[in-house]
């Protein structure tokens, strides 16, 4: 088969990294089939004869993916287009799949999810949910990195679950095997949080349980450098938390494994999820798991985890207070379940039955 798989966010977070493992994972498991990986403006060294790098100017979320990049994949004939997230252009009409990571975007709206005017973001809003909509009427198979996921996409749009593929996310090729390295002014005591702040994740009831509470080990906000976490940085200042709260941007996979072995836990308050990935990495240097009390971290997360509920500040307090002072020990069996290697082979096949 000749496949062609968007690899236009790889330089991006969670997509990112998806990508990232998929692309390694296939490169070990697959010499037979063709690849095509589309990069926006710049692409990486990537190994393996039968994987071929295309470079597009058309960006996601843009005009030029919607009038452009479906030309330039129409141009290359291929059996199956793989595109990794939701935003695709709507006039390609080749097979495609399509991997939905959640549906944060049609369960939440708020302005303060954007950087633009309430009425802008309205109307790209409402066109973001008509392209996710055609995505998951017009593809061969729906990817989804969980259960719960799946059940979302059942409950909101007329599709068979036939169509849809569970394919866990997990601890993944670029991760394993790492040497944590100490990153500079790295605190000894902290809780840690991992992921960027938009408005869904929750870090204003985090921060405002710290407010309320008389303990006083620091915070640790570990994720990208960005405006939401600049909105953040200026809240952490109006509360008076500048002594508690410590903002890191993501520089390396060995400085992020430093992090969860050093922390006391990692909290997640989150409103809603697709998958987590953080939970796994931190589970599998041991980090104890507190964790806001929603399906799909309840889906994900391995015994010993602890829940609050993320509405409750109090909830949230009791469970930081009752920490226990041992590490978490997983079994293996957790990490064969949620592996990109898994999540590549069973990704392999479901290109292979489109053949």
């Amino acid at each position: 088969m000749r496949i062609a798989i968007d690899c236009r966010l790889w330089n991006e977070g969670g997509v990112g990294r998806y990508l990232r493992n998929l692309i390694l994972e296939l490169g070990k498991i697959d010499s037979h089939n063709e690849y095509t990986l589309f990069f926006w403006q710049s692409a990486p060294v990537v190994k393996g004869k039968n994987f071929h790098t295309q470079i597009t100017r058309a960006k996601w979320h843009s005009l030029r993916e919607q009038l452009d990049f479906g030309q330039e994949l129409g141009q290359g004939r291929f059996d199956l287009v793989h595109f990794p997230y939701f935003s695709h252009p709507i006039f390609y009409n080749r097979p495609f799949v399509i991997t939905i990571h959640d549906l944060t975007i049609k369960h939440f709206f708020t302005g303060r999810a954007s950087t633009r005017p309430l009425l802008i973001y309205a109307l790209k809003r409402q066109a973001y949910l008509e392209i996710l909509a055609h995505g998951i009427r017009k593809s061969r198979k729906v990817l989804v990195p969980s259960q719960f996921v799946k059940e979302d996409l059942l409950s909101n749009y007329p599709l068979s679950a036939e169509k849809i593929k569970v394919t866990y996310e997990g601890l993944g090729g670029e991760f394993g095997n790492l040497k944590p390295t100490k990153p500079v002014n790295a605190p000894k005591n902290f809780w840690l949080y991992v992921g960027n702040a938009y408005p869904h994740k929750n870090l204003e009831f985090l921060l405002t349980a710290l407010t309320k509470s008389a303990l006083k080990e620091t915070l640790v906000i570990y994720g990208p450098d960005d405006y939401f976490t600049a909105r953040l940085k200026r809240l952490v200042k109006e509360l008076g938390l500048g002594s508690q709260v410590c903002f890191f941007v993501h520089h390396s996979e060995a400085e992020l494994a430093w992090f969860y072995s050093q922390a006391k836990a990692l909290v997640l308050p989150s409103l809603a999820e697709g998958f987590g990935l953080p939970v796994v990495e931190a589970a599998a240097h041991g980090c104890p798991l507190l964790l806001s009390d929603i399906e799909v971290f309840r889906e994900i997360a391995p015994p010993g985890t602890q829940f609050f509920d993320p509405h409750d500040v109090a909830s949230l307090q009791a469970q930081l207070a009752a920490l226990p002072k041992q590490r978490l020990k997983v079994a293996r069996s957790y990490f064969a379940k949620f592996s990109f290697a898994k999540m590549a082979k069973e990704t392999l096949l479901v290109y292979e039955s489109e053949r």
